[in-house]
């Protein structure tokens, strides 16, 4: 005699298309909430880099000044590597000396975001190490 089947089903194993779906919208959800602030991290990385080579500009500046007694416009006269030929440090950003200054002796340096969300943004640095930027780009 036979068994009745009915019993003895073995319950589904795995999920319906609708479980499958939620978590699906779920991890959307969740990434749509992270991604700005990765973003963001992302760009304060960036940035800790740009003040890294600024006062690597200052730094040179200030042995240029010692030699010359006058700083210079050009990266290049500088006794450092130019940040702008070096690969790690010319990815997101163009260096220059935009400003000199004779009476009193002072010189600006800039370093300009070259492309993304905040492309033509840039960081200044002077003699005395003081750091600005344009508007709210950047907060020392």
């Amino acid at each position: 005699m036979r068994k009745n089947n009915i019993m003895f089903r073995r319950p589904y194993l795995g999920f319906t298309l609708t479980e499958l779906l939620i978590v699906v919208i779920i991890i959307g959800i969740l990434i749509a909430l992270a991604l700005p602030m990765l973003v963001k991290t992302m760009e304060k990385a960036k940035l800790k880099e740009v003040l890294s080579s600024l006062n690597f500009i200052r730094t040179g500046e200030k042995a240029y000044f010692l030699e010359h007694n006058q700083y210079t416009l050009n990266i290049s006269d500088l006794n450092i590597d130019d940040p702008n030929t070096l690969n790690s440090n010319n990815r997101y950003f163009s260096y220059d000396i935009t400003s000199v200054t004779a009476s009193p002796h002072n010189f600006t340096a800039r370093a300009m975001r070259i492309d993304g969300p905040y492309s033509g943004k840039s960081c200044y640095i002077d003699k005395y190490g003081t750091i600005t930027s344009d508007g709210d780009y950047f907060t020392p």
